[in-house]
């Protein structure tokens, strides 16, 4: 019996979803690295876009939706390993290390989504 337009559609949905399940670990750690290697290409003038661009998404945020964001983060480091909180801790050491002068002296927020 063939299957309707929307059967076949809701058969894919699943088979996806199962997909997905089966390799979710896997399916991380390919985009784990694919956002590594994207990051690593891109020139210092997209870096700077990029920088901007989560600049801006920032400063229009709601202020709800900035707490909710906050919220988000507190949750998120509680949640981590000792392990993970001293890899956090080296590459903030490292990048303050890194920067410039004029950066030091900045006080702009940055987003710190990326650890």
């Amino acid at each position: 019996m063939k299957l309707s337009h929307e059967e076949r559609k809701e058969k894919r949905k699943e088979v996806n979803r199962q997909y997905q399940l089966k390799n979710k670990e896997v399916l991380k750690e390919m985009r784990k690295e694919y956002n590594k290697r994207r990051l690593q290409n891109m020139t210092e003038e997209q870096k700077e876009e990029r920088r901007e661009y989560y600049k801006r998404r920032y400063q229009n945020m709601t202020e709800e939706q900035k707490e909710e964001l906050k919220e988000y983060k507190k949750r998120r480091y509680q949640n981590m390993t000792e392990e993970q909180k001293e890899e956090r801790k080296e590459y903030y050491k490292r990048r303050y290390q890194n920067r410039t002068e004029e950066q030091k002296n900045k006080t702009i927020i940055q987003p710190h989504h990326f650890l």
